[in-house]
């Protein structure tokens, strides 16, 4: 069963791996690109589904939105949470770092900040307005606060699947479908797409909650998704759908088919986390290094923004082809990536992993195991997975790391 277990946090590792640097190669040849050309302006728009994965690299937070779905929900379906303690497990993970950013930021740009706005950031509400902002150093931020709202609902989410099923986060879906179209269409065309459904948990939600309902059909049907083959379709996918938004134009252009987007962004990273996790079991050197990559996502993810201005504000690029685009592309990854991964790994190390140390169980280990089915219906107690969730410790491992 540990072998087991270790197995699957690998591959849970391997894709926050690919998110963390999928952002990094998104921002960094953007950013690049607007220096390398300053004539230029605009969205990139690819003629394949791998230039488009860059272009549109904005999506990998959709992945890490799923993914923390998946994760918490694989370590506690059919068990009752502590809520207090899992809120506590997830300040010893997000806040060490976070604290850290805070206190350099504010003393760097302490004219930008007051009580209200640090207040503001610590609970939770750094997405809205009034917020922290601190140069480049806040501007990872809205991603924390939209990951520390869903914290608090997860609870209650994992409740209601353990006790009503996969139809009732369905049903739940469904609901807030409705509400934010009505709330889009009433706004007359003056609703910022981006505001309203990429920074907020409005439009966030959604890919919390397929990443939930992907975890529950790993649980209890991961025989019919593992397969290469099924990771193939899965990936080919999730790059064709990323590519045909990309010719759409409808990120920059904020269109009505970005409240559809949301869902089909979720769904296609859903199936990828699911039949992933389900096939790969390799724990090989590279494998092990990649998941290491995983490990550190969250300081790389913090961190890589400021590592991309640092490169900007010395003028350190490279121009090998002559072509910008391309030019900017491997600056980011012959540059920015390797010093970010340095970096990463120092703070990883030295900020993060004490204090991943101090968490505790926060589930309830004397209650039998109950999960619903499919219809709704009620299983007998310790009938639902052929293969049992991991052990608490081990769960907290899973769970503790998966937020960037």
């Amino acid at each position: 069963m540990r072998s087991s277990n270790r197995q699957y946090l690998v591959s849970v590792d391997h894709l926050r791996a690919f998110a963390a640097v999928l952002v990094l190669l998104y921002h960094g040849t953007y950013m690049m690109l607007t220096e390398i050309d300053r004539n230029r302006e605009g969205w990139l728009y690819a003629d394949n589904p791998l230039g488009a994965l860059v272009a549109e690299g904005h999506t990998a937070v959709a992945l890490f939105m799923v993914l923390s779905g998946f994760i918490f929900t694989i370590g506690t379906l059919g068990k009752d949470i502590h809520y207090g303690r899992f809120i506590g497990n997830r300040v010893l993970r997000i806040f060490p770092l976070y604290l850290v950013l805070i206190i350099m930021g504010t003393g760097a740009y302490r004219g930008d900040a007051d009580l209200l706005s640090v207040v503001q950031s610590l609970v939770g509400l750094g997405n809205l307005p009034g917020s922290l902002h601190l140069g480049n150093v806040s501007h990872m931020w809205w991603a924390i606060a939209v990951e520390l709202q869903f914290y608090l609902l997860f609870p209650l989410l994992s409740r209601i699947l353990t006790r009503r099923g996969p139809t009732a986060l369905v049903q739940l879906m469904a609901a807030i479908a409705v509400i934010r179209g009505l709330v889009w269409l009433s706004g007359g065309g003056k609703i910022a797409a981006n505001s309203f459904l990429y920074y907020s948990l409005a439009g966030r939600i959604d890919q919390f909650l397929l990443g939930m309902l992907a975890a529950w059909l790993f649980v209890h049907h991961r025989d019919r998704f593992q397969s290469p083959a099924k990771v193939l379709i899965a990936a080919t996918l999730a790059l064709v759908t990323i590519w045909a938004f990309n010719r759409s134009h409808a990120y920059q252009e904020g269109r009505t088919v970005r409240l559809i987007w949301i869902d089909v962004e979720g769904f296609v990273w859903a199936l990828l986390v699911l039949t992933y996790v389900a096939t790969v079991t390799s724990t090989c050197l590279a494998s092990r290094a990649l998941a290491k990559v995983g490990e550190m996502s969250f300081s790389l993810y913090l961190l890589h923004f400021l590592v991309i201005t640092v490169f900007l504000a010395r003028n350190r690029w490279i121009e090998p082809t002559g072509n910008p685009v391309w030019d900017a592309f491997f600056t980011t990854v012959l540059g920015v990536l390797p010093v970010s991964l340095a970096i990463a790994a120092v703070t990883f190390h030295g900020i993060e992993r004490p204090f991943l140390r101090w968490r505790r169980p926060y589930l309830d280990p004397d209650k039998p195991r109950i999960a619903a089915q499919a219809d709704g219906t009620r299983a007998l107690p310790d009938a639902a997975p052929a293969e049992p969730a991991p052990r608490p410790r081990t769960a907290e491992r899973s769970v503790g790391t998966a937020d960037r």
